[in-house]
């Protein structure tokens, strides 16, 4: 199977100011909807449960699951959606309690929020050659949901029903991906690749990943890079292009934009003191 065909599918994105009919009256959607709460406050009422959420929260609504989002008229609503089909919903959803993303914590509800927001700026105007770094930032946003709502849901709970034989397992293909990240981080990687170094699907590879370590495969990926990056342009040997290049990126435009995101200034500033420095 392709790492396409295991990707969320986007079928639509951006704000959304809700119409009141969508608080009166139940309704479905053919999609899975995420909703990121910009202002005002939501009530979303779906399978016997009312679950009140807050400027900052973020809902999850599967697909052809009949709903109702009741809120105040008078103070309105307004959201960042996006609708996706997965062909992984089903067990993602078995996986995840919906309710359970009111109750994290704020610092973890934050973490999420971080990522969504980052989503917003990176495709605020998506174009198709963006579409498949943007399925791939949607799956690390719900698997950093799923992660942090299974944390959540072992400390409701003293014990995660692991045996530790299981628990063992899971430490040691975490410790296999590390190691082979490590070992790769100069070679551009799918996650296709790193699960079947692993010998586990994707998805699995995923949930485990991030449930052991609070944050992805892909975020892990990106320290791991930026961290060579940076110490490359510090020795003042390489290009920028040089540098990308030597880290797994094929673009060098999009390694410069992931590196000012990952540091707060763009690479070109670190590389032209070194350089400058080397001619002196």
């Amino acid at each position: 199977m392709k790492l396409e065909d295991q990707l969320p599918v986007i079928h639509s994105m951006g704000n959304l100011i809700f119409d009141p009919v969508w608080s009166m009256n139940n309704h479905v959607s053919g999609h899975c909807e995420l909703l990121h709460i910009i202002s005002g406050s939501v009530s979303l009422v779906m399978n016997r449960q009312k679950m009140k959420a807050v400027n900052g929260d973020t809902l999850l609504v599967p697909s052809k699951t009949l709903h109702r989002d009741e809120f105040d008229f008078d103070e309105g609503l307004k959201v960042f959606m996006i609708q996706f089909q997965w062909a992984c919903e089903k067990d993602f959803f078995s996986r995840l309690s919906c309710s359970t993303l009111i109750k994290l914590s704020k610092p973890k509800k934050e973490s999420i929020a971080k990522l969504i927001q980052q989503f917003r700026c990176d495709f605020s105007e998506g174009t198709q050659s963006q579409d498949f770094v943007m399925r791939i930032q949607l799956s690390e946003i719900l698997m950093r949901i799923l992660a942090l709502s299974e944390q959540w849901r072992k400390r409701g709970n003293r014990t995660d029903g692991k045996t530790d034989s299981e628990k063992q397992h899971r430490e040691w293909i975490v410790g296999k991906v590390r190691t082979y990240l490590e070992n790769n981080y100069s070679h551009p990687l799918t996650l296709d690749e790193i699960a079947k170094h692993a010998s586990v699907s994707p998805f699995h590879l995923c949930h485990i990943f991030s449930t052991e370590n609070d944050f992805t495969i892909f975020e892990y990926l990106t320290q791991l890079r930026m961290g060579k990056a940076r110490s490359l342009l510090e020795e003042g040997k390489t290009s920028i292009s040089e540098t990308a290049y030597s880290v797994g990126f094929n673009n060098s435009n999009y390694f410069s934009k992931v590196f000012h995101r990952y540091f707060g200034f763009p690479p070109n500033k670190l590389h032209r003191k070194n350089f400058s420095f080397r001619k002196s």
